[in-house]
């Protein structure tokens, strides 16, 4: 009998050879300035919570690839006499096709946070938004302007999304989150066992992880507002969880009928279904964006690898075929990218594959451990775990591999997800 863990702590000694594939150049990005903004503070702390605003907002930017935003030598350049009405001309010459005005105000310990948005080729005011509330919240309010600034060009927003991710730092693994650029990291689980393998549901209200409270690996999704554990599963090894689109259903891994098989738990009947039945280890279901396809990892032909099925179990067929080992598959919102881990040469490295050509492209590389990576709401970026610094850290790098950032210090940190975000265009 194939036991589960195959996939997690046993490593094959078969090398092979490394294959790396150069990536394409995407859509050019938009040329923003963002100048300083106008700041009417009164204490210390107002001027601390605006600064914190005005520096999140800028790097929310920075780290899209949707805007790019002009340099401070370039930002220099420019004089801005009344900075509330600016110079759009002045600004089209040193490159930028758009300029937003910020401006923080306080009151009774309250931020107001308006900017505007103008296009430097036609003089029109296009966009404005204006956020109150407490000091404290000073990134969210950052954070839901890049957004705003994102949905005005027809891109999904990220920068209120968050990441769930498992951490030892406090003596045993526990669930945690924290924004999407590190900030404000919360512990969710206070059980005292394992959890481990967290995913979000598209509400962005609850999380099913596996958790070895009682002993054993049984599923559970967190109500994460009312801080209440529902049960799912029990009995045998129960992991890999994944939301369907409108989270009624759930995929998950359980070794009940002895060898990991698939299921779909409904939350509406509160029943389990078996779609898999291949004597194998089925492990990982990720449902597709337009929730007809499924991806799941199974060593059927005798090694990992990854596979798709109809949301039935149905039409079962292969898509890997490089290497010996390829497992944890993501599935990228916009349904023909995925990615997954692959171990070349004895190093476990994060590979991108094209499911219209079959391109495969490697992302990462080194002599570290690269694990579970996901992608980001908007498909433009990739969190991962990687032993790369000695212990498990988080990762974000882009979708091409570049701007690696680490977000997490203390302890191991482990497999991360990154939370949906529903937005039609």
């Amino acid at each position: 009998m194939r036991k589960f863990a195959l996939f997690f702590l046993i490593f094959g000694l078969f090398a092979q050879q490394e294959i790396t594939i150069k990536i394409k150049g995407g859509v050019p990005a938009i040329r923003i300035a963002v100048p300083d903004f106008v700041r009417k503070v009164k204490t210390e702390r107002g001027e601390m919570s605006a600064l914190e605003l005005e520096d999140t907002f800028k790097s929310d930017l920075s780290f899209s690839r949707v805007f790019d935003p002009l340099s401070p030598s370039l930002l220099s350049l420019v004089k801005n006499r009344n900075p509330e009405k600016p110079d759009l001309k002045a600004w089209e010459s040193v490159g930028a096709t758009v300029v937003f005005v910020g401006k923080v105000e306080e009151k009774d310990g309250k931020l107001r946070f308006s900017g505007k948005l103008y296009d430097t080729r036609t003089g029109n005011f296009i966009l404005g938004k204006s956020y109150y509330g407490d000091e404290k919240f000073s990134r969210l309010m950052a954070h839901r302007m890049g957004d705003e600034l994102l949905k005005f060009f027809g891109q999904s927003p990220i920068f209120t999304s968050k990441i769930a991710f498992i951490s030892d730092r406090d003596g045993n693994r526990e669930l945690y989150i924290m924004d999407y650029d590190g900030a404000n990291q919360i512990r969710l689980t206070y059980t005292k066992g394992m959890e481990m393998l967290p995913a979000w549901s598209h509400d962005g209200e609850k999380i099913a992880y596996t958790s070895y409270r009682r002993g054993t690996p049984e599923l559970y999704v967190r109500y994460i507002y009312e801080g209440k554990d529902k049960l799912i599963a029990t009995g045998g090894s129960n992991i890999t969880p994944d939301f369907s689109s409108d989270d009624n259903l759930l995929l998950y891994s359980s070794s009940l009928p002895g060898n990991p098989e698939i299921y779909i738990y409904n939350f509406r009947t509160e029943r389990k279904r078996r779609i898999t039945f291949s004597h194998a280890a089925d492990l990982s279901p990720k449902w597709s964006p337009d929730g007809r396809k499924i991806l799941f990892t199974s060593d059927r032909s005798g090694y990992p690898q990854i596979y798709i099925m109809d949301k039935d179990g149905s039409n079962v067929r292969r898509i890997t075929f490089q290497g010996s080992y390829n497992a944890s598959p993501c599935w990228a919102p916009d349904g023909d990218r995925i990615i997954y881990v692959s171990r070349i040469e004895g190093k476990f490295n994060i590979y991108l594959f094209y499911l219209s050509t079959s391109e495969v492209i490697k992302l990462s590389s080194g002599f570290a451990m690269n694990e579970n990576p996901c992608f980001s709401p908007d498909g433009r970026h990739i969190v991962f775990s990687s032993n790369r610094s000695g212990k498990y850290q988080i990762y974000v790098m882009d979708y091409d591999g570049k701007n690696l950032r680490q977000l997490t210090q203390m302890g191991n940190n482990l497999m991360p997800a990154w939370s949906k975000i529903k937005y039609r265009r």
